[in-house]
């Protein structure tokens, strides 16, 4: 009998050592996280990474720069933000150590998809109006006015383009370089400006403008003096106005700018080397205002005699 009684002991103590292995947490924390869902463009996104063994608190890093917009929670681990632009896919290195200091390392692929719009209609300016707006399906509004329609040789020419965003909230866009080059002649061709104007001499529409040769409307004799810098991948538009930050390249959320464009020109200089400048001749002119999200606008005005 006492044989049979040690026996029961012993085979209880064995079980109870198994069971308090088996029970017993990892030593080591290790992310159990396998995927990550897709991320898009200008939506929220949220997402937990998932850890097992160890002894929390845990403590997350990314060893990598997550795409624009989004960042890591160190002590939740959760990924969150809205991203700002099309971005991987890539993978991204997790590491998660717990409060002894042991932790683990994982790769997990990351992509945002870049919001896709619809091609925008060009807008002409009928008859002798001498204004003209188009909005597009990206949220934004682009307008182009000139002060008057007709003007006499010599007279200066009011020419003011805007381009503001229509929704109730920020409008997150990411940059497509796709700002015609015809608009670099014209005003401005700074990277990290996103519309631009032309004027052309004669009567062209939008789709035939760019059979012709831009004026140069701004002084070549000037020297510009700056570093040069990497363009912004995006911009993040302010509800119902026309500034907009700045995001990426250079920039990382440092600067605004107003999406706004102003001049008075009176004529134009006939060649990259000249001197002075000539007045519009008496004729038709085009004037044709553009962003590189595809908006487009044209208006006309006349020299006259």
């Amino acid at each position: 009998m006492k044989k049979t009684t040690r026996l029961v002991v012993l085979t209880l103590a064995l079980i109870g050592v198994i069971f308090a292995t088996s029970c017993s947490p990892s030593k080591t924390p290790t992310i159990t996280t396998n995927s990550l869902p897709e991320g898009t463009e200008g939506f929220a996104y949220s997402q937990t990474l998932q850890v097992h063994g160890g002894t929390p608190p845990y403590t997350w890093f990314a060893m990598a720069a997550l795409p624009p917009g989004l960042q890591l929670d160190p002590l939740s681990g959760v990924i969150s933000g809205t991203p700002l632009a099309g971005w991987g896919p890539a993978f991204i290195p997790f590491h998660v150590a717990d409060h002894t200091g042991m932790g683990s390392e994982k790769q997990l692929l990351i992509t945002v998809n870049p919001t896709t719009y619809a091609a925008t209609t060009t807008t002409t300016a009928s008859g002798n109006s001498n204004s003209a707006s188009s909005s597009s399906t990206n949220g934004l509004s682009l307008s182009l006015s000139l002060d008057g329609t007709t003007y006499q040789p010599g007279q200066s020419v009011s020419i003011i383009v805007d381009e503001k965003n229509l929704l109730s909230t920020t409008n997150n866009l990411s940059a497509t370089d796709n700002l015609p080059s015809e608009f670099g002649s014209g005003f401005t061709n700074d990277p990290w400006f996103p519309l631009g104007l032309a004027v052309l001499r004669g009567n062209y529409t939008g789709s035939n403008y760019s059979t012709g040769t831009p004026l140069i409307i701004y002084n070549p004799g000037e020297v510009y003096i700056g570093t040069t810098s990497i363009a912004p991948t995006a911009y993040s538009f302010s509800p119902f106005i026309d500034v907009a930050v700045l995001n990426g390249g250079d920039y990382n959320s440092s600067i605004a700018i107003r999406s706004h464009i102003e001049i008075n020109v009176n004529g134009y200089w006939p060649n990259n080397e000249s001197a002075s400048s000539k007045n519009f001749e008496p004729g038709v002119y085009t004037v044709v205002a553009g962003d590189e999200w595809g908006n487009l606008i044209v208006v006309h005005f006349t020299v006259s005699q």
